[in-house]
């Protein structure tokens, strides 16, 4: 389990942070060898789960959409034109309300009621989409405190599989 002391710092940093794309990464547990959870934004009603770290990341990029910012550099391309028209018609209902004329939903309180369940917690901050992926820091336990840059999703996505693995085999 996380220390609350770690949670409460974490989630304040993020309703402190005049950065609408910081996200907390709650991680729970393990599907098969997949870490999964949810992910916390104070600008979003409620949590949104991921079950596996593909998941995590492309619920990453779909929030961003959501929250307009940041905004990606490239439009999304697809595999044919019928597999665009379904994801722009899943997308159309999405909000995407401009950041200044949004209130904070939610406060650190509800934040670390969420947190404090969680085995390990990350704090994502997604500073830029651009090259059809996206730029950024994580901070957490691990990283004692220090923000740790990753120049893509990809590699955001190996950070995150390396925590629910030194997660396993430190028997939490």
């Amino acid at each position: 389990m996380v220390k609350m002391e770690d949670i409460q710092i974490c989630c304040e940093k993020m309703i402190a942070t005049d950065r609408v794309s910081t996200m907390l990464i709650c991680i729970h547990g393990k599907r098969g060898e997949e870490p999964c959870g949810e992910i916390l934004n104070c600008y979003m009603e409620g949590p949104v789960a991921f079950y596996n770290v593909g998941d995590l990341v492309l619920k990453l990029d779909e929030i961003c959409d959501w929250i307009g910012t940041p905004h990606p550099s490239t439009e999304p391309r697809f595999l044919n034109h019928e597999m665009e028209k379904q994801y722009r018609s899943r997308m159309e209902g999405k909000s995407n309300v401009p950041v200044k004329a949004k209130i904070r939903l939610l406060d650190s309180s509800l934040l670390i009621s969420r947190a404090v369940k969680a085995r390990q917690t990350l704090l994502v901050k997604i500073e830029f989409r651009q090259y059809s992926s996206f730029q950024g820091r994580v901070q957490g336990k691990l990283t004692r405190g220090e923000f740790v840059g990753f120049r893509s999703a990809l590699e955001l996505m190996r950070m995150v599989r390396e925590l629910a693995m030194t997660d396993e085999s430190a028997g939490l």
